[in-house]
């Protein structure tokens, strides 16, 4: 009987170790799943970025030298032109009438002049008389200028300087008349040398007024005085036009602007002929600072940045939205991983490596540049190490993992 307990003992003691045994590899360590890259040589970049629009940078308002009534329009919207090129001509009946008469003063006005100096008494009569025939016209022009002028002026069409220049042309020939009507009627042979005189000035007054009527001819015509395109065209052919309003704006599309607005304490990153990162439309380009205000706009508190890009090919519009890139800080060749693989403990900042046993190290780093997505490792880890970037909170120092390779 005690034999048989014996061996029953023993085949107990023989199940019991069996069974811990089984116990023991059911505890094995488990690999916990985390998402890795791996660290990389390349360059990095911290950017400012402000948005804004472009816009023509040059444009150039075409007005007329005087007002008129359109004869014919050469141009039209949207349409390219050189310098030089006739943008319209106005209707010219008034100038042309304007040059002959004072063409005729003029003529009347030398016959007067030459038989007062010549010394003939019995030509002081018929010079009088001439003087008053061209006192007369002048003043029938002038008259003639004033009516239209007040029109023009009683519409807006024209400026008060403008107006009061014409007032005062009229007010002299007027005075001029008065005297000469006068000289005419109380004349005498003791009155000859002022008659002289008053020839004289007459004859310069007449030279005058046929040189500004023969230069208003050329006012008919109006050229573009730029290289550039069609971009407001404010008149029709019959339509009177004014110096108050341009006739034409003529743009360069070949250079644009973008404005940008920066707050105080971006300002000083800032001046002018800095080169830039613009992106229009997808397309990378260079801009160049032009201006940098040196007092905020009250209305906004910021101030506006101006900045000039090339657009000589003709590939963007005015009107297109833009990004401006201001570079803070760079480095070309440097270790990066992405920026949520790190995380700071007691003032330090720390990653998880992962060794050749596929157990996270947790590793202290020093940091530099960073950006919305990527940080610069500046010591702590080499180039082509295995960094923990996704499930960094399921793992400590020294925890098997089970890596998951994260592409780009």
């Amino acid at each position: 009987m005690k034999k048989y307990l014996a061996l029953l003992l023993v085949f107990n003691m023989m199940l019991l170790v069996g069974c811990g045994k089984k116990d023991v590899h059911t505890e094995q360590e488990k690999s916990i799943a985390v998402s890795v890259k791996r660290s990389k040589n390349s360059g990095i970049e911290n950017k400012n970025t402000f948005t804004g629009t472009t816009k023509v940078a040059t444009e150039t308002s075409i007005t007329a030298e005087m007002a008129g009534t359109v004869e014919k329009i050469y141009v039209s919207l949207g349409q390219e032109v050189k310098k030089g090129d006739v943008l319209l001509t106005l209707k010219g009946d008034d100038v042309n009438n304007s040059v002959n008469q004072s063409k005729a003063a003029l003529d009347l006005a030398q016959a007067n002049y030459n038989n007062t100096t010549s010394g003939s008494i019995e030509s002081q009569k018929n010079q009088l008389e001439s003087s008053l025939k061209l006192a007369q016209l002048q003043y029938d022009e002038a008259k003639r200028n004033y009516d239209m002028y007040t029109t023009l002026y009683q519409a807006d069409a024209i400026s008060e300087d403008q107006y009061k220049k014409i007032e005062l042309n009229f007010n002299q020939a007027k005075q001029q008349l008065d005297v000469a009507q006068k000289s005419y009627t109380t004349s005498t042979e003791k009155s000859i040398p002022q008659l002289q005189e008053l020839a004289e000035k007459q004859l310069e007054q007449a030279k005058v007024a046929y040189e500004i009527a023969s230069s208003n001819l050329d006012k008919l015509t109006l050229v573009s005085p730029v290289d550039g395109v069609i971009t407001t065209k404010n008149c029709d052919s019959n339509e009177m036009i004014s110096q108050q309003q341009p006739a034409f704006i003529i743009s360069s599309p070949n250079t644009l602007e973008v404005n940008i607005n920066v707050a105080q304490a971006d300002i000083n990153k800032f001046s002018a002929g800095q080169d830039l990162e613009v992106i229009i439309d997808g397309q990378t380009i260079n801009g160049k600072v032009q201006y940098v205000p040196l007092v905020v706009d009250s209305k906004t508190s910021l101030y506006q940045i101006k900045i000039l890009i090339d657009n000589s090919s003709n590939i963007f519009k005015a009107g297109m939205s833009a990004e401006v890139n201001l570079s803070l800080e760079k480095n070309e060749n440097t270790i990066t991983v992405p920026k949520k693989a790190v995380f700071e403990e007691d003032g330090k900042k720390y990653l998880y490596i992962v060794n050749d046993e596929n157990r996270a190290i947790k590793t202290v780093v020093k940091t530099g540049i960073e950006t919305s997505n990527n940080i610069e490792i500046k010591s702590g880890i080499n180039s082509d190490d295995t960094v923990v970037v996704g499930g960094i909170t399921l793992i400590n120092d020294g925890s098997k993992v089970f890596p998951v390779e994260k592409e780009d």
